[in-house]
């Protein structure tokens, strides 16, 4: 039987970092037309310092990520400033995590950009209660939590879809809103079914992009975009994907696939950087570089992550439920695709640009949603007044998921509100924006302080990276050798960086993994990266025939050292060792002794940021 509404939860202690744990169950339909109950769990983090002035609730993305399984170790740890006089209250959204989760093995198994027919069949293993995960019921859990807690007013911090969450609490029960922060909003409408407020930011993030260096690349990479959008309304174009184990295969790219790479790197700045230089390879007919990247992407979006981390059928639950599509919920799937193409009909090309009206009609939610029985009604949320509280708003500039461009609408819906915007960032912010600029403004949000008057701009990590060389005599030497020897120096330098770039995005999460990252080379080869760090290299092939294997100790930091062997057709063959940033040894018969001048800085501190890289579906 549930305790009343009234009475206070009683926590136990449950694991580490402090929390204790409890138990909150809710109705799974709170109108009582389906049966079922759904036991929501609930961790407290007692606040450090009195007086105790509330709590706040912490709200993770997805949707259907399990906040309790994100929000630990040293995500914990960032969250500090908002548990030093409020409680920190971190519970599982209904169907995540240890919130009854919901399992539909085909679609944890499939790609989320193409899974509608697992999820079909997901929608009837679920049954009537598909209908009770979305926002909605997900602000009825929290407010049924605070009643147990006996907490008047809560600050609310949500995350991607968790801001969706703490937006739809706000205008539902404004009177129990102490304080929102909000980093990657989406709108309490979102998302929109045709990402219409994606393109309309691309040409913003590309020229953002471009600002720190495309003079060797492009004139204009909103212009390249078009262009080779509609080369691919022809058909898809063919390139050559080279697998982890070297292995070299023919594979397709279309203008769909253009729109994933570009809003991948959003949680991949390496790849976000490498996309102007690949774009021109492929109006070149280079489709190799656009090919890998498109590889990269889909192991940020298309992978789902193991279920107690991300539930795919909460994910699909959520989104096909209450995600405001142009058709009509009783409508068949053949009419709803109608009713799709007549609505994308109204809307004039240029809000499509640079990609096409094609490319928005083949998106992940349509694909995903299109037979999915959706119930009678839309889910309802609040309709506001707002509350007059204090909230910060966090964006990244790049960020294409949830652009600036939606903050700033959710902003002007406050009376009090105040937007900060992380440049040269993409989704997350506070996960992404390694200047510190937005972490200082979210503890001085909790804690009190002068909040900063906007992020500055700083040198990139991630600058634009050159153009993919389609042979060695295209490539320019770069350190102290000239000629063919300079060139195959610099050609050294340039597949080091591709390893290291490609390592950002490969970067294996399975617990018990022997490697950090493995892949295949841009022409031909392969690497993997070791936990301890060590490179081996399996004739990798960046440059064509140039091939290059051995192994690196201490990868991409400034104390790497190693032998590599260098050979291929028409090379000056040889071997030569590696200390930091220096090479010497024999090719083509002759001493040489250079300075590698990679095309990325990386060290430490990045190789830690690259094994934290986010990767939930949508938004």
């Amino acid at each position: 039987m549930a305790p009343p509404a009234g009475a206070a939860l009683r926590f136990k202690r449950c694991q580490e970092f402090g929390f204790k744990c409890a138990r909150v169950s809710v109705p799974l339909d709170r109108s009582g037309r389906v049966p079922g109950r759904v036991s929501l769990f609930v961790e407290r983090l007692r606040a450090r310092r009195r007086p105790r002035i509330g709590a706040t609730f912490v709200l993770a993305g997805g949707p259907g990520q399990s906040a309790s399984d994100s929000f630990q170790g040293d995500a914990l740890g960032e969250l500090a400033p908002t548990f030093r006089n409020r409680d920190l209250i971190v519970f599982d959204q209904r169907g995540t995590g240890k919130s009854g989760l919901l399992r539909c093995r085909g679609l944890e198994k499939a790609n989320l950009l193409r899974a509608g027919v697992q999820a079909t069949d997901c929608a009837a293993k679920l049954g009537l209660a598909r209908a009770f995960y979305t926002t909605s019921d997900s602000v009825d859990d929290i407010e049924a939590i605070r009643r147990r807690l006996g907490i008047p007013k809560i600050a609310l911090y949500g995350t991607s879809y968790g801001t969706k969450v703490a937006l739809a609490y706000a205008l539902r029960y404004p009177g129990n809103v102490e304080r929102l922060l909000l980093d990657s909003v989406v709108e309490a409408g979102g998302p929109d079914p045709l990402y219409l407020d994606t393109f309309a930011a691309v040409p913003r993030v590309l020229r953002a992009l471009c600002r720190t260096g495309c003079r060797h690349i492009t004139r204009d990479p909103v212009a390249d975009v078009a262009q080779l959008t509609q080369r691919l309304a022809a058909g898809r174009a063919p390139g050559q994907l080279v697998d982890a184990r070297g292995r070299r295969r023919l594979t397709k790219f279309g203008r769909e696939d253009l729109f994933i790479v570009l809003v991948g790197g959003d949680f991949d700045p390496a790849l976000r950087a490498a996309f102007p230089g690949a774009v021109r390879s492929g109006l070149a007919g280079d489709f190799a570089p656009l090919v890998r990247l498109k590889r990269r992407a889909l192991q940020i979006d298309a992978k789902p992550p193991p279920p107690r981390s991300l539930s795919p059928a909460l994910y699909a639950a959520a989104t096909c439920e209450e995600t405001a599509f142009a058709w009509d919920r009783r409508a068949s799937p053949l009419q709803r695709l109608r009713q799709t193409q007549a609505q994308a009909g109204t809307v004039p090309d240029s809000a499509f640009a640079p990609f096409d009206r094609a490319t928005a009609l083949d998106n992940d939610l349509l694909s995903l949603c299109l037979h999915w029985p959706q119930s009678p009604e839309a889910p309802a949320l609040g309709t506001g007044p707002l509350p007059d509280v204090p909230v910060l708003l966090l964006e990244g500039e790049e960020d294409l998921r949830t652009p600036v461009e939606n903050a700033r609408r959710t902003a002007a819906g406050f009376p009090h509100a105040r937007l900060l915007v992380a440049p040269d960032t993409g989704h997350s912010v506070l996960g992404s924006d390694l200047s510190g600029c937005t972490a200082r403004a979210f503890a001085r949000f909790f804690l009190g302080g002068r909040l900063p008057a906007r992020c500055a701009r700083r040198r990139p990590l991630f600058p634009p990276l050159p153009i993919a060389p389609t042979s060695l005599r295209r490539v320019e030497p770069e350190g102290r050798l000239r000629g063919l020897r300079g060139r195959t120096v610099t050609a050294l330098a340039l597949t080091l960086s591709d390893v290291a770039d490609d390592t950002l995005s490969s970067t294996i999460v399975d617990e018990g993994a022997s490697d950090l990252a493995h892949g295949g080379g841009l022409r031909g080869g392969s690497y993997r990266v070791n936990g301890d760090n060590t490179a081996i290299l399996r004739r990798m092939e960046y440059v064509p025939g140039v091939r290059i294997s051995g192994r690196l100790r201490s990868f991409g930091e400034r104390r790497q050292r190693g032998r590599l062997r260098i050979a291929g057709r028409g090379v000056p063959g040889g071997v030569l060792l590696v200390r930091g940033n220096r090479v010497r040894g024999r090719l083509g018969g002759r001493r040489v002794r250079d300075v590698l001048r990679p095309r990325t800085s990386l060290n430490d501190t990045l190789f830690a940021a690259a094994a934290s890289l986010p990767g939930p579906p949508g938004r």
